[in-house]
C-alpha cells in the first residue's frame, strides 16, 4: 500500500486471485493473492517517498531485492553508491521516480544504455532518457566571439569596501 496512506483508514477487500485496498472509494493498489505461508509482496513504487526522506535504507529495502527488479538497476545503484555516498542512493531513488514519467521499460533501456558508458550519474540518465522520449533539450552554447578562450586575460576590479 503506498505510504502516503499510513495511518489512514482503508478497506481491504480479499478475492480468490487478488487483495484490493480501498480508501476514500477509490482503489488505491491491487495485487495478487498469495496463498503461501509468510510471503510478503512489495511494491518499490510505494515506497519511494520515504526512500527519499531515508536514502540509505534503499540498501536493504525488501522491495528493492525483489525478482522483479532488473539486475541493471541493481548494478547502477551500486556504481552510484559506490561513487557517491549517500548523496548517491538518494540520486538513485530520483532516477527511480522518473518511471511514473517514462514508464519502467523506458527507464531500463536509459540505465542499460548509460552503464554501457560506464558513467554512473543522475544527469547522464536523464539526458538519455531526453532522448529517447524525444524531449532533448539542446544545452545553450555562447556565442563564438564571447567564449572565453584564456581566462587569465581577464582582470577583475577588486571592490572597494568604502562604497
Amino acid at each position: 500500500m503506498p505510504c502516503s496512506y499510513a495511518g489512514q483508514a482503508v478497506w481491504a477487500k480479499f478475492f480468490v486471485d487478488r487483495v484490493i485496498v480501498v480508501a476514500q472509494n477509490r482503489v488505491i493498489v491491487e495485487h495478487p493473492r498469495s496463498y503461501e505461508r509468510n510471503q510478503v509482496i512489495t511494491v518499490l513504487d510505494h515506497y519511494l517517498e520515504v526512500l527519499l526522506k531515508k536514502p540509505r535504507a534503499i540498501r536493504e529495502a525488501h522491495a528493492f531485492q525483489s525478482t522483479e527488479i532488473p539486475d541493471v538497476f541493481k548494478r547502477f545503484h551500486l556504481k552510484m553508491r559506490e561513487q557517491e555516498g549517500s548523496e548517491g542512493d538518494r540520486k538513485f531513488i530520483r532516477l527511480l521516480l522518473l518511471h511514473r514519467n517514462i514508464g519502467m521499460d523506458n527507464l531500463t533501456k536509459a540505465l542499460l544504455e548509460a552503464e554501457k558508458t560506464q558513467v554512473f550519474r543522475y544527469e547522464t540518465v536523464h539526458e538519455i532518457i531526453q532522448r529517447l522520449t524525444n524531449q532533448h533539450i539542446p544545452i545553450s552554447t555562447l556565442p563564438t566571439d564571447k567564449t572565453p578562450v584564456n581566462l587569465l586575460d581577464y582582470k577583475v576590479n577588486k571592490s572597494s569596501i568604502e562604497q
